[in-house]
């Protein structure tokens, strides 16, 4: 997929967000199973800042050190 494709909105992602945390925090779950809820939504968190990371850094225009001109003529 393209990374110009959005299939939820802002409010439904911050609204997934909470209930995950309600799960994790809040819920009669057993214990292994909040703490799995809360494992898999602190992975997510980690994975997504680790991928905004990346896209920041390859997004950066290259620096005049980029550009190698060279003065030997070529035929």
């Amino acid at each position: 997929m393209d990374g110009d494709v959005t299939l939820a909105s802002k409010a439904d992602l911050a609204f997934d967000a909470l209930r995950f945390l309600y799960v994790g925090f809040l819920s009669s779950l057993p214990a292994w199973a909040r703490y799995t809820v809360l494992a898999l939504f602190g992975l997510t968190v980690v994975y997504g800042f680790v991928g905004w990371l990346r896209r920041r850094g390859t997004d950066a225009p290259p620096g005049a050190d980029a550009v190698h001109e060279d003065e030997a003529r070529v035929r």
